[in-house]
């Protein structure tokens, strides 16, 4: 079939920002008393595999011209879609049903087409769902991008058009406060996919929007009584604070609780975008690494945009590496500039770090470092052994 050219792409539609998730906001919309017979009728699944995972979509306010091979083709290009039904209805514009394989397919296909222009309509579409059942999108296990800095006037709606080029948005939400419901100055975007949030976060961060250039990094993620987990913004100290809280030159980031799966390369893709890295040591074992950046600025840069940052699941803990400006020189050649004696019987070789409760309050920066150096020095001690 030959798909006329009404004015974007094959498929004749363009791009209405409206409000994101489930329309519901004219006689258009699905009405789950009315249209859930007329679902069920035409034999589409309604009830999931999974309770709360719907696949099926409504989708209204049609022009009488759709074909349901035209619904099919256009939804395809999102997912899997296994039934697909245009009803025409005497007393209403037409409206179609649309079956999705799985519900990843469905919510993203929600997500897109809502709102969008389909032969000079505007598409609603909603979950067709039974009555008194309607769905909202399980966005748990979504990317959810924390946006601070936020001007008054910033809506959801000014929100979602500034970050729908980065993908097909989930969920986006600006936080106000209960009373007032004034703008409490940040929101959250989510997306199923994580190199979309990914996209959003480089490339949004320091960006103008409104009145004011914000801030983007990963949400966190708080854990709930039930077991269960809602997002709650990161907050983030500023440049000059986090360049406050080192002495000299120091360019050395500490980064912690680095998942297991992540490699060198994959630290060094992360962290490059905030100046040039002249060295990384990389702990896999023991779940952290050392970044030096060629300038103090790229290394407080770096603490302040990923310390909470998500990274392969994980929040990350970044923070300055110890200077050897602040620390004492060991004369004895145990710890180097970091300070820790070496043990008796083995010049060079450290034996264990501090340790909680023993000498000196723990401090895991410095014990990390103890480890890094300990690793150097065997090393050297293996180079020197004779041949």
């Amino acid at each position: 079939m030959a798909f006329p050219n009404y004015g974007y792409g094959a498929y004749g539609y363009g791009y209405n920002a409206g409000a994101p998730g489930a329309a519901n906001d004219n006689d258009n919309s699905y009405n789950a008393k009315y249209h859930f017979a007329a679902a069920q009728n035409a034999g589409f699944e309604l009830t999931s595999h999974e309770e709360g995972q719907p696949r099926t979509l409504y989708v209204g306010n049609l022009d009488p011209a759709v074909t349901e091979e035209f619904i099919c083709t256009l939804f395809s290009q999102i997912g899997v879609v296994t039934k697909t039904k245009v009803i025409f209805d005497t007393t209403s514009d037409p409206y179609a049903f649309v079956e999705f394989s799985d519900h990843m397919s469905a919510a993203q296909a929600l997500q897109a087409m809502n709102h969008r222009q389909l032969l000079n309509r505007e598409m609603k579409v909603n979950w067709a769902t039974q009555p008194g059942t309607q769905q909202k999108v399980d966005t748990s296990k979504h990317f959810h991008v924390f946006v601070g800095d936020l001007s008054p006037e910033v809506d959801n709606k000014t929100l979602q058009d500034a970050f729908v080029p980065f993908g097909s948005i989930s969920d986006v939400k600006v936080i106000r406060d209960p009373a007032t419901q004034k703008s409490k100055g940040y929101g959250f975007v989510s997306y199923p996919r994580r190199e979309e949030a990914e996209r959003a976060i480089e490339q949004m961060n320091g960006q103008w929007l409104g009145r004011r250039t914000i801030r983007t990094n990963w949400a966190t993620r708080k854990p709930t009584e039930g077991g269960g987990s809602t997002i709650q913004a990161f907050s983030k100290p500023t440049f000059d604070e986090v360049m406050s809280q080192t002495v000299g030159d120091n360019t050395s980031v500490y980064v912690g609780n680095v998942p297991p799966n992540v490699g060198e390369d994959e630290i060094r893709t992360t962290f490059r975008r905030f100046g040039a890295v002249v060295d990384i040591r990389h702990f896999k074992a023991q779940g952290y690494s050392f970044v030096k950046f060629d300038t103090k600025a790229a290394a407080c840069r770096a603490i302040v945009e990923m310390n909470g940052a998500e990274l392969a699941g994980q929040n990350l803990k970044c923070s300055w590496g110890k200077s050897s400006d602040a620390m004492p020189t060991n004369t004895r050649g145990g710890g180097g500039d970091y300070g820790y004696p070496a043990p008796a019987g083995f010049p060079g070789m450290p034996a264990q770090a501090p340790a909680a409760g023993q000498g000196a309050p723990y401090d895991p920066v410095a014990a990390a470092q103890f480890y890094q150096y300990y690793q150097y020095y065997f090393q050297q001690q293996q180079q020197n052994q004779p041949q």
